[in-house]
């Protein structure tokens, strides 16, 4: 979802993330997911792979 790793060059092998460019629900978010176990988390990325795919069919019309 929102959680990844800024890959930038200059900040390859750091896990550092500027959490000030998200907004308050982002955050919530990202906090919620991390919670959950394994089996949950792979849940949500499926129901949100859904999401983004059938996003991008309308988009393609």
């Amino acid at each position: 979802m929102l959680d990844y790793v800024v890959t930038k060059a200059d900040n390859i092998g750091t896990d550092t993330f500027d959490w000030s460019g998200l907004t308050e629900v982002e955050r919530r978010l990202i906090q919620l997911y991390r919670r959950m176990c394994e089996r949950d988390q792979e849940q949500v990325r499926r129901v949100t792979e859904v999401f983004v795919l059938s996003g991008e069919d309308r988009f393609d019309k």
